[in-house]
């Protein structure tokens, strides 16, 4: 089966969720306890009262948290945004199930509740505990076309009736991301099953109508928001006049076709596109070869689409291109192809190995935007999509490496620099480039929303919590 320009297409891939973002060693993902998430004390019932060092651009005494005392320690705690709503929606874990709670970003007044949620059960690597695998829910953001949703999902097992054996299954439910409520049932909820049993290397990936589970030997499943299921794993994408498997671990949806990279052929190049539409041979930035030509005593003269995606973020991807002389990394609309921006260097590729989050790992560091969609994070590239200028933090000789994780309407963005600990807070000006060294104390915000910055974080105990603080005016 070939996968066209609308429809399926659009959901073979997605682009990477929000809860790898959350798999770092200082949190990774959010929810408040049953008590906490609804207890006593505020009018939105999740007063603050935890002291953080932040940066200085946010009020450490104006927001709300909660904490998550039912979380396995080590596993990442379970949270999605929607800059669009400016909400943040996270899990409680009840004597009945996983509820799924959505707060206002800014306030942390409860907008929605969900009824309890059962996952399937935990697999033999699941129930032991030092295999270190994931054994919590998740939650993805799937933006829709008209309408967001809230995705919850959990890897387990779970068989057809007592006759049959167990299989491996991602089981996932849906939720309006705007709806208003208490005791919401899912809008939609199905399993994604294992054809043989088990996933090899599973993913898990929102695109705008549900969640696809890929696996690695080629299997892939559609759970679209309705709750039905359906087997995409035959699906094959047109580039540049061929047609060609998506590249696994850089594909993206979007309402023109599946955006992916072409075939590797020439050692990282091959260009790439939307699906049976756009091409990157003629949308290569200013300056920059469209196709690369290449001389071999074996292949003689050869002729190949230049430019490979290395990572995205909401409707966007981000391209590196080859040039003779400095190299350009450009930010490219998912729709058109159309150059958002560019900046005079490469942008590292991001770590999407890793789709079911392994909580040992820090890999899985996003692309991110700012909630206005103005700035978009990669690495230590920051690019301004309304300038169409990009800079980056960490070019230079000696220069450590930098990995930004979140970035602020006012171009303000934060992370760290260097790869071994101790790591040392920065932030980054999106205007100048211009990297400033934190406090070594210093929480940064995991993620950004309407008003306020995220951080996942113990806060001096034993106990994983997510943070909301408001933005100073």
């Amino acid at each position: 089966m070939r996968i066209g320009s609308t429809g399926t297409s659009i959901l073979l891939t997605g682009a990477l969720l929000c809860s790898l973002s959350a798999c770092s060693s200082d949190g990774g993902a959010s929810g408040g306890g049953a008590a906490s998430g609804r207890g006593a004390g505020g009018a939105d019932g999740a007063p603050l009262s935890s002291r953080i060092a932040a940066p200085s651009a946010f009020d450490t005494t104006k927001g709300w948290e909660v904490e998550a005392e039912w979380l396995p320690q080590g596993q990442p705690l379970p949270y999605a945004v929607s800059q669009k709503a400016g909400t943040v929606a996270h899990l409680d874990k009840t004597a009945q199930g996983y509820v799924l709670n959505v707060r206002e970003a800014a306030s942390g007044k409860v907008l929605s509740t969900s009824k309890p949620w059962q996952g399937p059960k935990p697999t033999a690597e699941q129930a032991d505990e030092a295999s270190g695998a994931l054994t919590v829910p998740q939650i993805a953001l799937i933006s829709g076309r008209d309408r967001e949703y809230f995705a919850v999902w959990a890897r387990g097992e779970a068989r057809k009736d007592e006759l049959h054996e167990d299989k491996e299954v991602v089981a996932v439910a849906f939720y309006p991301a705007g709806a208003s409520g208490r005791d919401m049932a899912p809008v939609g909820a199905g399993d994604a099953v294992a054809p043989d049993g088990e996933f090899d290397r599973p993913s898990v990936l929102p695109g705008p109508g549900g969640l696809v589970v890929t696996s690695y030997g080629g299997d892939s499943i559609l759970v679209s928001v309705d709750g039905k299921v359906h087997d995409t794993g035959d699906a094959k994408v047109s580039l540049n006049g061929e047609s060609t498997d998506p590249d696994f671990l850089m594909s993206f949806p979007s309402a023109k076709g599946l955006v992916t990279n072409g075939d590797d052929v020439f050692g990282g190049d091959g260009g790439f596109g939307a699906d049976g539409g756009w091409q990157s041979t003629r949308v290569a930035p200013a300056g920059v070869e469209a196709v690369l030509k290449k001389e071999s005593v074996g292949s003689g003269r050869t002729e190949t689409p230049n430019g490979r995606i290395v990572g995205a973020a909401g409707g966007y991807v981000i391209a590196n291109w080859l040039t003779a002389a400095d190299d350009v990394s450009a930010v490219h609309d998912m729709s058109t192809g159309a150059v958002r921006a560019t900046a005079p260097c490469r942008t590292a590729d991001t770590e999407y190995a890793i789709r079911i989050p392994d909580p040992r790992s820090g890999a899985g560091v996003n692309p991110a935007l700012s909630p206005d969609d103005r700035f978009m994070v990669s690495g230590g590239t920051v690019f301004d999509l309304r300038t169409g200028k990009g800079t980056c933090a960490d070019k230079g000789q000696d220069a450590k490496k930098i990995t930004l994780r979140a970035v602020g309407d006012d171009g303000t963005a934060y992370g760290t620099a260097g790869e071994e600990p101790p790591l040392t807070p920065v932030s980054v000006s999106a205007v100048t480039g211009v990297a400033t060294p934190l406090p070594e104390a210093t929480a940064l915000p995991t993620a950004m929303a309407s008003g306020a910055g995220l951080f996942v974080t113990y806060a001096g105990t034993d106990t994983m919590r997510l943070i909301a603080l408001r933005l100073k005016k």
